[in-house]
């Protein structure tokens, strides 16, 4: 397992509860880059794209549902 692999998923949940990677990024006191750079990253291991990005807020997909 990566080892930031917990971190990275403690970073999706809060993603997904608070709506968006700005509000996630300030529950979790974290900038809005390391939360995007962070998701970005896990996806990349995980070779899946979990969160629709194309409208105002992010929406799961339905491999981050799968995973949420």
């Amino acid at each position: 397992m990566h080892p930031n692999t917990l971190e990275q998923f403690r970073v999706f949940r809060e993603i997904v509860i608070a709506g968006s990677f700005s509000q996630a990024s300030k529950n979790l006191s974290k900038t809005l880059s390391a939360v995007s750079y962070t998701i970005s990253t896990l996806e990349n291991q995980l070779g899946i794209t979990l969160f629709d990005r194309s409208g105002h807020r992010p929406v799961l997909s339905e491999a981050g549902q799968v995973l949420y």
